[in-house]
């Protein structure tokens, strides 16, 4: 018999972007004007950070680790779920 736990987590993941300031000024023409964007959600600013710009990556499925998350189980039969 096969017993299979689902759990289902929550995540938040971080991207966080090194971005050259002389490649930020060429789409945007200064600083402050890319801030502005970002604040309002524009698609320019979605285009830019959606391009092929390099990040890292972290993701924190903080359920794992403080409990509250949703967990069930299933019994499987002769490879089909039940």
């Amino acid at each position: 018999m096969i017993v299979k736990q689902i759990e289902y987590h929550q995540m938040t993941s971080t991207l966080t972007y090194d971005i050259d300031n002389d490649l930020i000024i060429a789409e945007f023409e200064t600083l402050e004007q890319f801030e502005a964007e970002m604040a309002e959600e524009t698609d320019k600013f979605f285009d830019f950070i959606n391009s092929a710009l390099d990040y890292d990556r972290e993701d924190d499925i903080w359920t794992e680790r403080k409990g509250g998350y949703e967990v069930d189980f299933e019994i499987e039969y002769d490879g089909e779920d039940v």
